[in-house]
């Protein structure tokens, strides 16, 4: 009887192959340089081929890549230093800022491919370098240049993508299943690039042609300059009256005022309904001065108070409530939410950028953003150095329907432009005194403001008006009122003045 063999299935199971170096790369360059730093990956990867790669700043100084291919790749901050590359192939994509200080280039072949700030400096076997249909944009050490100061060292965590991934996540947004089944599979050079330094208006600009036809919200957004749709569905609401007047203004034709319309708008106004922030807003395009200012002052400031309170951090932000607010001038306890609505278009800006260039946060989203000074510019302004917050905000925000997400975008981006113009405006344009009518109307309208004073501008500027109303002799300053603001108003009508004193205690 003979005896059992030794047992090689056991054997193999209990030694599994390890991860080659195209897996490796493919899965983040960040664990491949964890892995490289504690010395669990060989030096030779002679023969190792790499298909349609995106990655930046993995280590691959010191290594033997002889006779390795790199087809459509698009590498940036590649460390290649030292690096035996002989008989080595590159063929199609990018190679930007890459280090190939000291590589052994004998034999190795560049072809159709752009070279973008890469430094081939001390390089050997440059005489026997292959260039075919090779873009070169400021690469350093193939003509004898100076070499530039050596690059830092390589950031741990930057993304490695392919493009399979991304083509994968850019069918899924904008082909259904079709792009996913191969119809019409997006060229590798088409996809889209990583731009969180463009401005708001530019990723709403691009990506508002995916959705098709513009939705009738991209009237509320006129700062934008946005496609306009074709036509408006009838109605008489000042909505639809607003939309249709800024439709007019943007296709450089004059917005006629409805005489209805502006009685409406102006009631809106004075009794300070649902409808106020369209009113102003409406007014404003057709040229109408609003006769009652300070009466929508308490509804707008709640609608905009209630909206900056909603615990998202892209949360929307309606530019119609912004823009009557800056309309109507009501500065007071508006501009301290500036610094809410900058942060959430911070995040909305960073979020669209992202799934513009095919990232989701599933797929070492977060790796990217550090591959770019703007992005981490976002991302702090949006959430500082909490990391689990912005991922929690990417994850609600991918998965809103696209339209919403734009819709975001672009009211976000609109209402920072009017806060921040409301933030510029004349310190006491509106006093925190303005409570009640009675004060400020006459014939039946809002008195208009004229200035702000303070107390020793009184004796050189309405020294007269100050005694009528309260009794200051002239040529004198009001007493104990260092701390008071004088505020003059006056009637469109009859020309009837008053000044009305605000109390720092009041």
């Amino acid at each position: 009887m003979l005896a059992p063999g030794p047992d090689h299935t056991n054997n193999s199971r209990s030694m599994p192959k390890a991860p080659t170096i195209e897996k490796l790369l493919q899965s983040g360059s960040a664990e491949w340089n964890k892995l490289r730093k504690s010395s669990q990956v060989a030096t030779d990867h002679t023969g190792a081929t790499f298909t349609q790669l995106f990655s930046a700043n993995a280590d691959l100084s010191g290594l033997g890549l002889v006779g390795s291919e790199w087809e459509r790749c698009d590498l940036s901050k590649m460390n290649f230093r030292d690096a035996d590359l002989s008989n080595a192939y590159f063929h199609g994509g990018r190679l930007q800022d890459c280090d190939f200080r000291g590589a052994n280039l004998e034999g190795c072949t560049f072809e159709k491919l752009k070279l973008l700030r890469c430094d081939f400096t001390g390089a050997k076997g440059l005489d026997d370098l292959e260039l075919d249909d090779v873009d070169m944009d400021r690469v350093t050490g193939l003509d004898g240049e100076e070499a530039p100061p050596p690059p830092p060292p390589p950031v741990q965590g930057i993304t490695a993508f392919t493009r399979e991934q991304r083509e994968k996540m850019l069918g899924q947004s904008h082909g259904g299943g079709n792009a996913m089944e191969g119809s019409n599979p997006a060229h590798p050079d088409d996809l889209p690039p990583f731009r969180p330094q463009d401005p708001p208006g530019s990723l709403f600009f691009r990506a508002l042609k995916h959705v098709g036809a513009p939705p009738l919200w991209v009237l509320d957004v006129p700062g934008l300059r946005p496609l306009l749709p074709q036509r408006l569905p009838p109605g008489s609401s000042l909505e639809t009256l607003y939309r249709e007047a800024v439709k007019t203004r943007l296709e450089n034709k004059k917005p006629a005022a409805d005489p209805g319309a502006v009685e409406r708008a102006q009631k809106a106004l004075r009794m300070s309904g649902k409808e106020a922030n369209v009113a102003a807003v409406y007014l404003r395009e057709v040229g109408v001065l609003p006769l009652f200012r300070f009466a929508a002052a308490k509804q707008l400031k709640g609608e905009l108070r209630a909206e900056v309170e909603v615990d998202d951090i892209t949360g929307s932000i309606d530019p119609r409530t912004t823009g009557a607010l800056l309309e109507l001038r009501l500065t007071h306890e508006v501009v301290e939410h500036v610094h809410e609505a900058r942060r959430r278009m911070a995040a909305a800006q960073l979020y669209t950028s992202l799934l513009e260039a095919g990232f989701n946060p599933e797929n070492n989203w977060d790796e990217a953003l550090e591959s770019s000074e703007a992005s981490m510019e976002l991302a702090q302004a949006a959430t500082g150095d909490d990391r689990q917050a912005l991922l929690e905000g990417f994850q609600v925000f991918a998965a809103l329907p696209e339209e919403a997400r734009l819709r975001r975008l672009a009211y976000l981006a609109e209402s920072v432009s009017n806060l921040e113009l409301l933030s510029r405006l004349p310190e006491g344009m509106e006093p925190s005194w303005l409570t009640g009518p009675e004060t400020r109307e006459c014939h039946e309208r809002e008195m208009t403001y004229v200035q702000s004073l303070k107390a020793q501008d009184i004796p050189t500027k309405v020294a007269a008006l100050a005694k009528a109303e309260l009794g200051v002799p002239e040529g004198e300053v009001p007493e104990d009122s260092d701390g008071d603001l004088f505020v003059h108003v006056r009637c469109d009508v009859c020309g009837k003045e008053k000044l009305i004193v605000q109390s720092p205690d009041a």
